[in-house]
């Protein structure tokens, strides 16, 4: 995985102070005159040389102008250590006394800056803070990711537009609802689903949530049409708070099913999933979902897709009848469930509160930073690896 990089030592060496030798007086002795552009490495003669040839420079008053008082003598004076190499000088170098003849080794060397012929400057590995720029398969992040063996994956934001889902599935069951009721009140196998919404709509009138309702029971001094009305008002206030309850995801799954079944629905992907789940595949990882709703739902928007049926990549669903998505404790069951240590799973959310709770449990997280999906703070995506594309996770493999 890429780690954004700081560019703040980007601009070579910093301005170096002027000499302190008075100008009237003799010049003090130097190591070396030549450039700083000059090759890095240079033998104990040369220096000898350089220092015999500095007593015939005589330095006046236009020496000491500010076009040259940036550049100090001595090859010893102080770098940024991130864009200078500290290289080895032999003591009778530093003095000011020419030093006797014998030849230096090969690896003496002197300071020099990063633009010198052939010495290359040593970054330093630092995370950026600033809001990444997004780059076409590039991972921006603040971390890198280990081998995993698993990848779990959320629907909404992660692999589904969310546009899909509040502007298909949401108004699909807000707007077909009462005809639904009427057309299979009846049925046995909507039963259970009302039973489920009644039992949540008690909890919640227990609890003292607001607009909580309960949902009445058919008898003979109820009529089906008040069961009815109790039902759509409960299903309205909780869809419009976007609530993650069981009861909830289960009717909307029952209801999702003759939408996809007619073939007035069909489940959204972004093009980057098919390609994704392809490739990890091949590499033999197994794929999951984890979502809010239910299983029966998963299987209907992944079964009658745009791409077709696409449940055969997956080896298993969960929902939150594991455990809510915002608890550390529910991916630890769901690694449980695999049968795999935690650290071998990549979690994949939209979601910033899923994606520490996993990270909690000892998984492995990537945001996905998808259009349309809430936007993340600098600390969020300093924090943790954002992606705007499966592929950017396999690209940078």
């Amino acid at each position: 995985m890429v780690l954004t990089r700081s560019k703040a030592n980007s601009q070579g060496t910093a301005p170096l102070a002027p000499p302190t030798t008075p100008a009237k007086k003799a010049p003090t002795k130097r190591k070396n005159n030549t450039p700083a552009t000059q090759a890095a490495k240079v033998t104990k003669a040369d220096a000898t040389q350089d220092v015999t040839a500095a007593k015939e420079v005589k330095l006046t008053e236009e020496n000491l102008t500010n076009s040259t008082a940036d550049k100090k003598p001595e090859a010893e004076a102080a770098v940024p250590e991130t864009t200078a190499t500290a290289i080895e000088v032999s003591e009778s170098t530093k003095n000011l006394t020419p030093p006797p003849a014998p030849t230096a080794p090969a690896s003496s060397t002197i300071l020099a800056p990063v633009d010198v012929a052939g010495v290359t400057a040593v970054e330093p590995h630092v995370v950026s803070t600033e809001e990444p720029t997004a780059h076409k398969d590039a991972i921006t992040s603040s971390g890198t990711l280990q081998p995993y063996d698993v990848v779990v994956s959320d629907i909404e934001g992660t692999t589904t537009p969310i546009v899909f889902v509040k502007e298909n599935l949401f108004p699909y069951v807000t707007s077909k609802l009462p005809e639904f009721l009427k057309a299979n009140w009846s049925s046995e196998e909507m039963k259970p689903f009302i039973d489920g919404l009644r039992d949540q709509a008690a909890l919640d009138v227990k609890d003292g949530l607001e607009n909580a309702i309960l949902i009445a029971t058919e008898s003979a001094e109820v009529s089906a049409e008040k069961v009815q009305e109790d039902v759509i008002a409960s299903i309205g206030w909780q869809m419009k708070a976007d609530r993650k309850i069981g009861a909830l995801k289960a009717f909307q799954g029952f209801m999702w099913k003759e939408g996809y079944t007619s073939g007035d629905l069909k489940g959204a992907m972004y093009d980057d999933v098919i390609p994704a789940f392809d490739k990890w595949k091949a590499e033999g990882k197994k794929l999951y979902i984890y979502s809010s709703g239910s299983i029966a739902a998963q299987k209907l928007l992944f079964g009658f897709s745009e791409n077709g049926d696409i449940l055969h990549y997956f080896s298993g669903h969960y929902d939150t009848t594991i455990g809510q998505k915002v608890e550390a404790e529910s991916y630890k069951k769901i690694a449980d469930d695999i049968g795999i240590s935690p650290s071998r799973i990549l979690f994949l959310s939209d979601n910033i509160h899923e994606i520490v709770a996993a990270k909690k449990a000892g998984l492995q997280a990537v945001v996905t930073d998808r259009p349309g999906n809430a936007p993340l703070t600098a600390e969020e995506r300093a924090d943790n690896i954002v992606v705007k594309s499966f592929l950017e996770i396999l690209n940078a493999q």
